[in-house]
């Protein structure tokens, strides 16, 4: 597919988003970043190389619920990259603050762009928190794919006590609002769902952030690491590399084989003894002294679930990074920080 018009990004200035931006950029797309403030557009903007920054436009609306701003901003726009989602756990009302902001927002990109003919694509990032059923535990042995799907509710993270269940509604329930759309209207574009495992690796900018303390979740997983000297037990041991996933976007954007298809995009297994490992032998002396030891070499290996990503690898050809130089990379990068 080619796109002749601007490509709306929303969740711009974020960890995935701006990744996503960079590759556009990377091939000369005209790019709408959508922000809820000026001052975190303008630090994406600082970010971009010089001779890019022209191919840039802001797009600044604080609800990514409200349909009028997404359709004022789609105009002329011809493809959507729909990433803004909130993902925290540190939340009193999960109805408000996760489930309303992730299907409500969902749902008016899909009828904004229905709106304005000229978007032929609308690429959504899921999760894999929309494939994976946490209800039925570690599932050792179970290998996953894009044609699992949660069973999870709005009633479910609704009337749940955990964050993490609330969470894992929200991107269900946002995804299963999209593809009814698309049943029910059959608009002149189509959707392709992209539901990335844990996503590590460097920001694109360290401009993007002021502090350590604005890491995203995953990679907040890796500083502690380093930090608390402590090997925590795997929870979710399944990971891409965040440019990876932005390559895979872009693609899901081009490919005419995307089109209506969901894809599930993993890696493969990690575990935290495993990041402990490769980054004592990797980093400088002085810095691999502080990451704890554990048991190295141990693995967790047959004691979960696994994923396989055939599909994506197949039709959208992406090779995957490597463990080590993810975590390798963005160590390093959070080091220059400290």
């Amino acid at each position: 597919m080619t796109f002749s018009g601007p490509i709306l990004v929303t969740g711009a200035t974020g960890f995935i988003g701006a990744h996503c931006v960079g590759k556009l950029l990377e091939r000369n797309y005209k790019v709408k970043a959508h922000s809820r403030s000026m001052e975190k557009y303008l630090r994406l903007v600082s970010s971009v190389p010089e001779n890019q920054k022209h191919l840039l436009e802001p797009a600044i609306f604080s609800d990514i619920t409200h349909e009028e701003e997404l359709a004022a901003n789609l105009e002329n726009c011809t493809g959507v990259i729909h990433l803004a989602s909130p993902f925290k756990f540190n939340v009193e009302d999960f109805v408000a603050d996760l489930l309303v902001p992730a299907l409500k927002g969902t749902e008016a990109v899909m009828k904004a762009a229905n709106r304005n003919k000229s978007v032929q694509r609308v690429v959504l990032t899921s999760s894999f928190a929309a494939v994976y059923d946490a209800s039925r535990g570690i599932q050792p042995g179970v290998v996953l794919t894009e044609e699992d799907f949660s069973p999870l509710t709005w009633n479910d993270g609704a009337t749940t006590e955990s964050p993490a269940v609330a969470y894992r509604a929200s991107k269900t329930v946002a995804e299963r609002v999209a593809w009814e759309f698309m049943e029910k209207h059959s608009p002149s574009f189509d959707l392709c769902v992209l539901c990335p495992t844990m996503v590590f690796g460097p920001l694109y900018s360290t401009k993007l952030i002021g502090g350590l303390k604005d890491l995203n979740f995953s990679n907040q997983m890796i500083l502690n690491l380093m930090r608390t000297r402590e090997i925590l037990p795997t929870t979710n041991p399944v990971w891409v590399d965040v440019r990876d996933l932005a390559e895979y976007h872009v693609r899901a954007l081009e490919s005419q084989e995307a089109s209506n298809q969901r894809f599930l995009i993993s890696a493969g297994d990690y575990d935290n003894q495993q990041i402990a490992d490769i980054l004592r032998e990797k980093l400088p002396k002085e810095l691999a002294q502080m990451i704890p030891i554990g048991t190295p070499g141990q693995r967790i290996t047959g004691t979960h679930y696994t994923t396989n990503s055939s599909k994506g690898i197949r039709i959208l050809g992406v090779k995957y990074t490597e463990l080590e130089t993810s975590v390798v990379d963005l160590a390093k990068q959070l080091i220059s920080v400290e």
